[in-house]
């Protein structure tokens, strides 16, 4: 394994710092000219930096899907305001806070013709405004946007809001005086209704609240003028592709997402930040003699999130010469108060790779930072390693008909997350640092791996297993978990921990990693034999059929399917859904491979769960029969 103190030495966190400074000087939403003029100007960065860039174009068009993403139109604001009436007083101001603006609003100009401002202060259920006349008002939820799309059926032209996401890591007082991200993401259908808005901080919302409340008691409302100068049109989205040209066809990839609005800089001017100066170190060092060229092309890729990654898949097709990723996603924030560690997360169980073991490996390379009293390195950067979960681009490359094995880099929590307070004072430049070593060890490792790395993996792997038994053990003994999950879970570790091993062919042309794969083997058989355990979860039997998936790609969201003529079949789901949580619908279909029975899958998504997912997964798999994204084999 190459030695990472020549990115050490060469990696500059003012560089690092300045990055994030100018990429979060632009207001990067999702397909507008504000993201073309940032991708534009992260060009010339690497044009500075003496990177092979180049910026690619994809349609931004209802009509048009990458893989499983539809497209949408391209948005552009020029101007926005919203002003009371009496006492007059300018709420928010697109030139002075963009974020003020709920993105891809509508355009509308009432400067001249004020409009009532009507408190929606009962909660977000229709039924609670039963002879409320929102004809031509504008309403004030305090709620997300979301849960009050029905306020435009009932005539309102627009809405506005002081929302703030409140979770275990912050509160809405924590945030008075922020404001947050927010944005329709159309789907534009025929009767589909032209939302706009404006956003404000809890501060200024608890002060228009009382207002209104005032004016409620006199019989009257207060009045707004709002005004959006803003256009949707079929346009363009950008991704920006910057190359380290390697030896032979097979490739590793960075990515980052390079949109949300102005500032937003850990989320995520941090990654591009990180990624960029990974990508200018192991150029200038080869340039400059001190490290070999890589032996397989390095690729990074800034893109609009998601939708950037759908649409590069779908025309750089040579998954199988992708030797593997890593997506950066918030990875500078000073970790202090509600922020979290650098986090590593893992693949999905149905994607087995050392990819996993190589980026704890490159991580605690860059976690090298200091020494102890005994001379020994320690970390100054709080960071962990944490199991699969969704919620950014690497979910998109690790799917499985995808097959590129891709681990995120992150930080949560983080205090500022989607609000106007993202701001540069929360980037720690160290921090920083170390994310953009890992990601610079990690592209030039899985760049040059050979036979004789595969010792430094094999370490890693050990202390995993030793760890996920440990951790499954735990469960078991704090009765969190019965006896027959906890042995099923450990023959399904078996088994991708053996899978992991085997993926070393791929990724260092070794042929022969049979005593690894024993290795894990009596690993596993030995704990087995200890706990005296047996693969005994149950499995429906009944449940016979076997289901192949007839897409690429996992789906963005369900709502592009109500366009696509599906409407009905997703509004039922929706409806008789159950509490699953965050990732289901990718958890299910990553186990979907041509080979389990529907009841084989069942007992699958159920070990994750840590319940039986019965009543959840069957459900589901009608909708995506109904969908045509999966049919029976014969």
């Amino acid at each position: 394994m190459h030695d990472s103190t020549v990115f050490r030495n060469a990696v500059s966190a003012k560089r690092l710092l300045n990055v994030v400074k100018e990429v979060s000087d632009f207001h990067r939403i999702q397909a507008s000219p504000m993201f073309r003029e940032a991708a534009e100007h992260v060009k010339k960065i690497c044009d500075r930096y003496g990177l092979q860039a180049k910026i690619l174009s994809y349609e931004a068009d209802p009509d048009v899907w990458y893989l499983q993403s539809r497209m949408f139109k391209e948005w552009s604001v020029t101007q926005a305001t919203f002003d009371l009436c009496d006492p007059e007083k300018r709420l928010c101001d697109y030139s002075a806070e963009p974020i003020s603006v709920i993105q891809k609003s509508y355009p509308i100009d009432r400067r001249n013709n004020p409009v009532d401002l009507v408190l929606l202060d009962k909660g977000a259920d229709e039924h609670m405004y039963e002879g409320v006349d929102l004809q031509d008002k504008w309403v004030f939820i305090r709620g997300h946007i979301r849960e009050y799309g029905w306020v435009y059926g009932k005539g309102a032209i627009g809405i506005v809001t002081d929302y703030i996401a409140e979770n275990a890591n912050r509160k809405r007082a924590d945030l008075y005086n922020s404001l947050t991200y927010t944005s329709y993401w159309h789907t534009h259908e025929k009767d589909e209704p032209e939302g706009r808005g404006f956003v404000l901080s809890p501060k200024d919302g608890d002060m228009l609240a009382k207002i209104c409340l005032e004016k409620r008691a006199e019989g009257t409302y207060p009045q707004v003028k709002p005004y959006i100068a803003s256009s949707l049109y079929n346009g363009h989205i950008e991704v920006v592709e910057v190359i380290i040209p390697g030896m032979d066809d097979l490739k590793v990839n960075l990515c980052a997402h390079l949109c949300h609005p102005r500032s937003s800089c850990n989320d995520n001017a941090s990654g591009v930040s990180a990624s960029l100066e990974a990508m200018n170190i192991i150029n200038t060092l080869v340039k400059e003699g001190k490290i070999a060229p890589p032996h397989h092309t390095i690729r990074l890729t800034l893109v609009p999130e998601y939708t950037g990654t759908f649409a590069y898949l779908s025309d750089h097709t040579d998954y199988e010469n992708v030797l593997g990723a890593m997506n950066l996603d918030m990875v500078g924030g000073r970790q202090t108060r509600a922020y979290g560690p650098i986090t590593l997360t893992r693949l999905p169980l149905s994607t087995p790779s050392l990819i996993n073991e190589l980026s704890v490996y490159c991580m605690e390379q860059a976690g090298r930072e200091a020494s102890s009293l005994t001379g020994a390195d320690v970390s100054l950067t709080n960071h962990c390693v944490s199991p699969y979960t969704g919620g950014s681009d690497h979910t998109v490359y690790s799917d499985p008909t995808i097959g590129i094995p891709c681990c995120m880099l992150g930080q949560w929590p983080d205090l500022n997350y989607h609000t106007a307070t993202d701001t540069l004072d929360v980037i720690d430049p160290e921090v920083l640092k170390f994310s953009c070593l890992t990601a610079a060890n990690f592209a030039y490792a899985l760049a040059n791996l050979t036979e004789e790395d595969l010792p430094y993996l094999y370490e890693e792997l050990d202390k995993t297993m030793t760890d996920v038994k440990t951790s499954l053990a735990g469960e078991y003994l704090r009765h969190e978990i019965d006896r027959d999950m906890f042995g099923s879970w450990m023959y399904k570790y078996r088994q991708y921990f053996t899978d992991c091993v085997s993926s070393a062919e791929k990724l260092t042309g070794v042929t022969d990693v049979s005593a690894a794969r024993a290795h894990v083997g009596k690993m596993f058989d030995e704990w087995i034999r200890y706990y005296g355990l047996q693969d005994s979860y149950p499995v429906y039997e009944d449940l016979q059929d076997v289901y192949v998936r007839t897409e690429t790609g996992p789906y963005q969201q369900l709502s592009d399917y109500s366009y696509a003529g599906y409407g009905e079949a997703v509004k039922a789901y929706e409806a008789a859904k159950g509490d699953v949580g965050h990732g289901f619908d990718g958890l299910v279909m990553n186990y979907i491979d041509g080979k389990r029975t529907v009841g084989q899958l069942i007992r699958e998504v159920s070990l994750e769960y840590r319940r039986d997912m019965k009543d959840e997964v069957l459900p589901f798999l009608r909708l995506l029969e109904n969908l045509h994204l999966i049919r029976k084999t014969a």
